[in-house]
């Protein structure tokens, strides 16, 4: 620019110094020539600004004409063109989508006013965990800190039954206290919500349900008013969330809460979620503080019987995304790095047409082009590739985003948020600017030459493209084996890890049984009347030819259930207490006979459904009626853990905190370990009661049936079900399908990041099959002379090949040192594997390696077709 102006200046002066001297011979004094020439001139500056403004506009003219043209050389071009957009469109379209992803569940705000200041609250327990909160912890932050707002309860349902809205279904409720709504800052979409009365336990029932239970009911007219049943109760829907509404995570239905009654229960029934807004003027970590100090004078007060030793205030986005922020990260890490393959195979490309096209450029420096109008020219033609590139690759994004979405694993959260928007093409635009630049810039080192002669005697006589050019092909395959290598190491650590969780023994049989999930109500009739139809089921299914076993839990492992667990107490006789308040006297003498277990609701066919061993002792059956001594039989895990070294054959426990009944259990048997939450937590101490003498949490339950193929008895089981009790929903899968769903986004990972290493993979062969091809066409003289002094072919070939694993070899020590830093960060997602793997580490180095070779040796056998006459006379 400013070399420019300097010469716009010298021109304006020229002009004005040629007129002033006429004017001087026409016979005008100095000066008053000067002036004339200066007024017949016209303004200086207004000579300026048109010349410039003159300059911008043939600037620009010129840049579009000469868009116009590259975008016609490129259908010239067609092998070329279709390499490189397709390349760039790949990269681009993969960034772009977990891009999307990646905007969509981690930073795009949530749909509440001020989102940022809703917080959840949680107990925490004394190694940190968090924890549920119990209602007098609840009550006491309520009233002993002024941190917080709207502070709400909830108490989730999980998925319940309910008639009266069509076929009998499935819905995930929750109930929510008053300030709930308030702390979301939520209105209706249609309807209302709730009043005060209508939280008190004699007010007849009413319901909240989301924008998409609505839309299922819309078509038989507007919800609102409309009347369902759900364990006897009739309930009225008085109100449709707006969409967007997802609080907690796929909730159907919100139900009142009397958080008053709450408050008064007891201080170790960690049964609710808290959230609440943080009061204006307070920050996150002056609440945290506050409520902390609180917790901690809390447990100082209560002791044992608060189950807390602190407490914390998280932000709900952060609650709601936590568990996939780290992998999420990852995988837009991933797709960062194939677009950095798929730009270094892009620039590779284009060094290449560069350097045959020495020639061309030489030429048009010779007829006056100079270099900055070169310059000019191969932004252009890059900017081309680019926006071509991009448009594909936007289309590749939008199709990525929405599989995605259909198949991303079940435990994602906001999927419905995840597309491609405005901020997802700022993004593809930013880069592609970033990119076409970066390309420009690499290519336009294609294009200086600065002797014009020794240009075109080099491309006569068919040289070679030069050092620098080669030396910048060459560095472009490292760098690109280097990014792919780290790729695949990614790649490879998720799969050994997947490979380790599925070979671990989830304690059951994984071959298909059938698993029936319904939840059987019948309070018009009472427990006994549930107990009735759930044996009425078990036995008709029994008696179905090809049944094997027929079985239930009320938490089916790796599964949908409610997995509670709880304190136990081991008594020395059946009836040693009849109260709680015997139990509360004792104190500090009962923490010796302490225990805690999970607690499990099952029949005796459930371990031959399942194919649970028995270690020892016995297993439950039909004699364990209420009227029998109380029956259980523990998990493997729960005999070590509480009685190592012991008998626990013949022991009694009392487990009244899960259920209210105090009555002693007798452990009668001992079962081999089952892994409930997930495939990769340890298994978990277990005990198992019989329904028939416990039935109060047996309303939801899983029945497994083992036999015939599930897809062959599955009409079978829904018909027995609705013969029994018309009003059950059931929801039918397999055992296969649960572990299935169980490691599903261990899966996905896998799968994504597997496919960004072998599109890397797959870019980076053809880089170093390109780079060898061009090689051997390059040195046709050399070889061509080398073969005439006696060389052998087979050498020659040894030659290039050689050359081509010098490079991946030192892309590849790259790659594994940068792999080796980086791994690291995939330390959350790997399971029993290092983050430095040797196995993985040289597994993929060998494949890189190995690749690159075939890569190499598929051109450079093109020089055993040669002939030394053939080679020569090519030239």
């Amino acid at each position: 620019m400013a070399k420019r102006d300097d010469r716009l200046n010298d021109e304006i002066q020229f002009h004005i110094e040629q007129q002033t001297a006429k004017n001087i011979r026409a016979g005008m004094a100095p000066d008053e020539a000067r002036r004339a020439a200066l007024v017949k001139f016209g303004g200086v500056e207004q000579a300026r600004e048109a010349t410039r403004d003159e300059f911008r506009g043939a600037l620009v003219a010129d840049f579009f004409r000469d868009l116009r043209i590259s975008f016609r050389s490129l259908r010239r071009m067609p092998s070329f063109a279709i390499a490189t957009v397709l390349t760039f469109a790949l990269g681009l379209g993969a960034a772009v989508a977990m891009f999307s992803v990646v905007n969509g569940v981690l930073m795009r705000p949530l749909p509440y006013p001020e989102a940022d200041r809703i917080v959840r609250l949680y107990q925490l327990s004394e190694k940190g965990a968090r924890n549920n909160v119990s209602g007098p912890n609840f009550g006491d932050w309520q009233s002993g800190t002024h941190s917080f707002t709207n502070a709400a309860v909830l108490s989730s349902f999980g998925r319940i039954p309910v008639t009266g809205l069509g076929d009998p279904q499935m819905v995930a409720a929750v109930r929510a206290s008053q300030q709930f709504f308030a702390a979301m800052r939520v209105q209706p979409g249609a309807g209302r919500l709730f009043a005060a009365p209508e939280f008190l336990e004699d007010h007849p029932r009413v319901g909240v349900i989301g924008a998409k239970f609505a839309e299922r009911l819309a078509a038989d007219g507007t919800p609102i008013g409309r009347r369902f049943t759900y364990d006897g109760e009739s309930i009225t829907i008085i109100g449709v969330m707006p969409k967007g509404f997802d609080y907690p995570s796929g909730t159907d239905l919100w139900l009142p809460l009397d958080d008053g009654a709450a408050v008064k229960r007891s201080r170790t029934a960690h049964n609710y979620q808290a959230i609440a807004r943080l009061s204006d003027g307070v920050s996150l970590p002056a609440a945290r503080a506050d409520i902390s100090s609180l917790s901690r004078g809390l447990k100082a007060r209560y002791g044992d019987t608060t189950w807390m030793f602190d407490a914390d205030a998280v932000p709900i986005l952060e609650v709601m995304t936590g568990k996939s922020r780290t992998t999420l990260q990852v995988l837009l890490g991933a797709s960062l790095l194939l677009l950095i393959v798929a730009t270094t195979n892009v620039s590779n490309m284009l060094v290449a047409r560069g350097a045959s096209r020495r020639q061309e450029f030489a030429v048009q420096a010779a007829i006056g082009a100079s270099r900055g109008r070169i310059v000019r020219q191969l932004l252009a033609e890059t900017l081309a590739l680019c926006i071509s590139g991009a448009v594909l690759g936007m289309a590749f994004a939008s199709a990525a985003v929405r599989l995605f979405v259909a198949l991303g694993p079940d435990s994602a959260p906001r999927l419905d948020s995840i597309g491609i928007d405005w901020q997802s093409t700022v993004f593809a635009i930013g880069a592609v600017a970033v990119i076409s630049s970066v390309l420009a810039a690499i290519s336009a080192s294609s294009a200086r030459s600065s002797h014009l002669s020794a240009a075109l005697t080099e491309e006569g006589r068919a040289g070679s493209a030069g050092r620098k050019q080669m030396r910048l092909r060459e560095s472009l395959i490292v760098i690109e084996v280097a990014l792919t290598l780290v790729l695949l190491v990614g790649g490879g650590l998720l799969a050994r890890s997947l490979d380790r969780v599925l070979a671990i023994n989830p304690g059951f049989r994984t071959d298909d049984a059938l698993v029936a999930d319904l939840t059987m109500n019948s309070p018009e009739d009472g427990l006994t009347r549930r107990v009735h139809d759930q044996e009425e089921v078990v036995t008709r299914l029994a008696a179905v030819p090809g049944v094997e076993a027929v079985g239930f839990i009320n938490s089916f492992p790796i599964g949908r259930g409610n997995f509670s667990n709880g304190q136990f107490i081991e008594m020395t006789r059946p009836d040693e207490f009849t109260s709680y308040d015997q139990i509360r006297a004792m104190g500090s003498a009962l923490k010796p006979r302490l225990g805690q277990a999970a607690y499990r609701l099952a029949n005796g066919g459930y371990f031959k459904a399942m194919g649970i061993p028995l270690i020892r002792g016995r297993l439950l059956d039909d004699s364990d009626v209420d009227a029998a001594p109380q029956a259980a039989v523990i998990s493997e895990s729960l005999a070590k853990q509480q009685w190592p070294n012991q008998d626990p054959l013949g022991r009694y426990i009392q487990f009244g905190n899960m259920d209210g009944d105090l009555r002693g259990i007798r452990i009668v048997g001992i079962v081999g370990d089952v892994r409930e939450i997930t495939i990769e937590q340890a298994p978990a101490a277990i005990l198992y009661v019989s329904y028939l003498q416990r039935p109060g949490q047996g309303a939801a339950f899983s029945l497994v049936v083992r036999g015939p193929a599930p897809d062959q008895i599955a009409g079978t089981v829904r018909r027995v079900i609705h013969d029994v009790s018309p009003t059950t929903p059931v929801e039918i899968r397999s055992t296969t399908a649960a572990l299935d769903a169980a490691t599903g986004a261990r899966r996905f990972n896998f799968w994504l990041i597997g496919a960004f290493a072998v599109c890397a993979l797959t870019l980076a062969a053809i880089g170093v099959y390109a780079l060898i091809s061009f090689t051997v066409v390059q040195r046709a003289r050399e070889m061509g002379i080398r073969m005439a002094l006696g060389a052998e072919p087979g050498s020659l070939v040894r030659l290039v090949v050689w050359r081509g694993i010098q490079l991946s070899l030192a892309g590849a020590v790259v790659g594994l040192g940068m792999a080796f830093m980086l791994s690291g960060l995939l330390k959350d997602l790997l399971f029993e594997v290092t983050a430095h793997d040797p196995l993985v580490l040289g597994a993929v180095a060998t494949i890189m390696l190995l690749v690159a070779s075939v890569a190499s040796m598929v051109p450079a056998r093109r020089i055993l077709r040669q002939t030394p006459a053939r080679a020569l006379r090519d030239i």
